[in-house]
């Protein structure tokens, strides 16, 4: 159904039917906390619909260039199977649409949250003029499957392999049911949402309703997904933030905006303000220190008002109680002099006080597929030293396969598997096992090497001999490649070093010519530094930031010179005050550099 106008009605009895029929046969929603038990959003997963969200397809010849031209990102930039965040925004700058963008070989698809999609088809259809490029609401459904088990449920409704889900869109079969499978989070935790055809919606939630429970997954109800989702940091549109809002105050211009695609409405607004530094106001996170309100319900209206010394500072927008971190926390837009990560401030709100402190977004940061694949591995380790080998199940054994499951490469998880499946006798499970690993890397040592004992153990000696020259083989290969490797690296250095000196010589002619000049200033301090001359570097860096304190690269090199001088105090002093400086200013990158340096010298 080719979008127009004339069709809208026709579409919007189409959502209210799908969401009716959604409705009815969603159970009552269980109220479980997110972080309550063993088996929850974070511990485990869960599955809920989304009603609200939508698919639309975008074809046509010229699709990829008119995406391009339209969005705030760089569509010419993606693979074949490739997703990006994304938005539309005025000729001001201000925010009309947030969705994703993904691509499957020639065709694109767009997932569009909070009821935006009729929006987003007028407005890119008002720019379509001669463009051959036409646009498609898919009708069907949309569920959220989301948390540490999410890869796992999909892999046991149909997945065949956990690369299928390592992309960023996949086409698959889910319990007999055709799927589009989108890499999303919608909760912080590693997520996916599904789109199912509207004939077969009904049958797949049956479907993964019956197999969730199995893995411990809950069906939260709204209030406890919304606490998610402001605990992860992510915003809703109509909610944080609405198209009164310019894109550099939301931080989403990090994720969502290319500045170096080219031209785009609102492109020249963005790249000015950019270049001008922060915008006066923008969102952070709060956390309320001694906030002693009730956990079951949301004191703060939206835009509630936060005064600090009678004066107004910032404006509240989404607020919870966090179970994961057992304090009330709240998005929050903030005039930029107040904006600084750490800070804490008295304030008043709705004429009570309270003490905040300025947090960067996320509040949590689950861990990655890979950390929790690491976790899984170290948990089965402990469970197999308590096995024996004669036991009928092994518990090790599973937690190794969805260890496998969130990491497919994982060398450790497959020799452990592998020498529990060879104690069991499982031999011929332990040879496809490890023929498995060599498919996914053909230089892997261990699983030749491994390969070798297994078929030693089956009296397949010519295949053990073989496998064993194979690995040494390897073994010989990466060990004049790791020569390699360090050769270049001194080399690189080596290189580093003497560009720096040639560096010098150009700002040393310029410091004589203005020995205030900024640029040659934190230039000449940068190359004492990769030289390892702190001390010489320590007063051109001192200067650079005397001419402009709100140069936050001079704070990263004065830091990095102090601690190589063992001053820490002084280092963690300048980190410091740079983070204060780069929080008032959104300078994202050395804010996180400069927390990183921090957090090593603690």
């Amino acid at each position: 159904m080719l979008f127009c106008y004339a069709g809208l009605i026709a579409l919007c009895l189409s959502i209210l039917k799908a969401t009716l029929l959604l409705t009815r046969n969603l159970p009552v929603a269980a109220k479980t906390d997110i972080q309550a038990s063993k088996n929850s959003l974070r511990a485990t997963g869960a599955i809920f619909a989304l009603p609200d969200y939508a698919v639309v397809e975008v074809t046509g010849r010229d699709a990829e260039r008119f995406l391009h031209s339209q969005t705030t990102n760089d569509v010419k930039g993606m693979k074949g199977s490739d997703g990006q965040s994304s938005a539309l925004l005025d000729r001001k700058a201000h925010v009309l649409a947030l969705f994703d963008v993904f691509r499957l070989h020639e065709k694109y698809m767009l997932l569009i949250p909070s009821g935006q999609w009729e929006k987003v088809i007028a407005q890119l259809d008002a720019f379509r003029f001669a463009d051959k490029v036409e646009f498609e609401k898919r009708e069907g459904n949309l569920f959220a499957v989301q948390g540490p088990r999410a890869r796992r449920l999909l892999m046991q409704a149909g997945a065949k392999t956990a690369d299928d889900l390592a992309l960023p869109m996949s086409e698959l079969t889910l319990f007999g049911i055709a799927a589009s499978v989108f890499s999303k989070s919608l909760t912080g935790e590693e997520g996916y949402v599904v789109f199912v055809d509207e004939k077969h919606s009904e049958q797949f939630w049956k479907e993964i309703q019956k197999a969730a429970p199995k893995l411990g997954f809950v069906e939260p109800d709204e209030k406890a997904i919304d606490t998610a989702r402001i605990e992860a940091g992510l915003v809703s549109f109509g909610v944080d933030l609405t198209d009164e809002n310019l894109m550099p105050e939301t931080g989403l211009d990090v994720s969502h905006v290319s500045y170096t695609k080219g031209c785009f409405l609102g492109q020249e607004v963005l790249a000015r303000v950019k270049s001008h530094g922060a915008p006066s106001r923008g969102l952070v996170g709060l956390l309320f220190k001694d906030f002693e309100g009730c956990r079951t319900q949301v004191p703060f209206k939206l835009n509630t008002e936060i005064l600090h010394e009678s004066q107004p500072i910032g404006w509240i927008q989404s607020n919870c109680f966090s179970p994961s971190l057992n304090k009330y926390v709240a998005l929050a837009y903030v005039k930029r002099e107040y904006r600084i990560v750490g800070k804490s401030f008295a304030v008043s709100i709705d004429g009570k006080p309270f003490n905040i402190e300025i947090a960067l977004l996320p509040f949590i940061t689950p861990p990655t597929a890979a950390q929790r694949a690491r976790q899984l591995y170290e948990e089965a380790l402990e469970s197999f030293a308590k096995e024996k080998d004669d036991d009928e199940t092994s518990h090790a054994e599973s937690l190794l396969r969805e260890a496998l499951m969130l990491e497919p490469t994982m060398e450790d998880a497959y020799e452990a598997l592998g020498v529990i499946l060879s104690r069991r006798n499982r031999l011929d499970e332990a040879v496809t096992l490890m023929k498995a690993l060599v498919d996914l890397n053909a230089d892997s040592v261990m699983a030749h090497a491994n390969l070798s004992v297994f078929y030693m153990q089956q009296g397949l000696i010519e295949q053990a001999e073989e496998e064993k020259a194979i690995s040494m083989s390897i073994r010989m290969r990466m060990a004049a490649k790791e020569a390699t490797r360090e050769r270049q690296e001194e080399e690189e250095k080596k290189r580093q070093k003497e560009e720096a000196v040639g560096r010098m010589d150009m700002f040393s002619q310029v410091l004589e010519i203005d020995s205030e000049d900024l640029l040659a200033n934190s230039g000449m301090g940068n190359c004492l530094v990769t030289l390892d001359e702190f001390e010489r570097a320590l007063p051109y860096l001192q200067k650079a930031i005397e001419v402009k304190p709100t140069h936050t690269v001079a704070y990263v090199d004065l830091a990095k010179a102090f601690a190589g001088l063992n001053r820490k105090e002084e280092a963690a002093e300048t980190l410091q005050k740079g983070i204060e400086v780069a929080s008032k200013r959104g300078d994202m990158m050395p804010l996180k550099q400069m927390q990183a340096q921090l957090k090593e010298l603690n």
